[in-house]
């Protein structure tokens, strides 16, 4: 055996863990919460994250879009009444779970926020014009074929009189 080393019984490993509400200090707080009813005080619905009012007193509970019990998109409307399970963080209180009545799931804000969408501008092949439009899509309807570079119709682009020499 080396100097270094320490030796353990093997028993310490093997000794039951104590359970139970005797004041156990393996209990974690999780298993102490109860479900609590509330009104959702506000719910910012872009940022996805809010406070609920417990119907208790107490200070707020803070709620993120992640801890929703409900399909599509997870958000709270303004007093919508809610049932939760929450921890103490270091911060206050934090839902860990969060519900309609009766534990069923949460009816959510009607507000939704609108999606970002880049238009990307791109030529036409069709007009020649740079739009959120494609030739398919032309609003023109198909034209004859032209040059691209000064749109006249008796030649094409590679033939253009008045393109500068390469």
């Amino acid at each position: 055996m080396a100097k270094d080393s320490i030796s353990i019984p093997s028993e310490d490993f093997n000794a039951p863990v104590p359970s139970g509400s005797s004041g156990s200090t393996f209990e974690t707080e999780e298993a102490k919460t109860q479900p609590r009813r509330g009104l959702c005080k506000w719910f910012n619905v872009i940022k996805g994250w809010g406070f609920i009012t417990p119907d208790d007193g107490g200070q707020d509970v803070f709620v993120h879009q992640s801890v929703l019990q409900m399909e599509g998109f997870r958000s709270l409307g303004q007093n919508e009444p809610v049932e939760f399970e929450a921890k103490l963080t270091d911060k206050g209180y934090e839902a860990t779970k969060v519900y309609g009545p009766s534990q069923s799931q949460c009816k959510g804000s009607e507000f939704r926020p609108r999606a970002k969408r880049k238009y990307r501008k791109m030529r036409c092949y069709n007009c020649g014009e740079f739009a959120n439009h494609i030739a398919q899509m032309c609003a023109l309807g198909p034209l004859p074929k032209r040059c691209h570079h000064c749109k006249g119709e008796d030649h094409l682009v590679a033939n253009c009189p008045n393109k500068p020499p390469t």
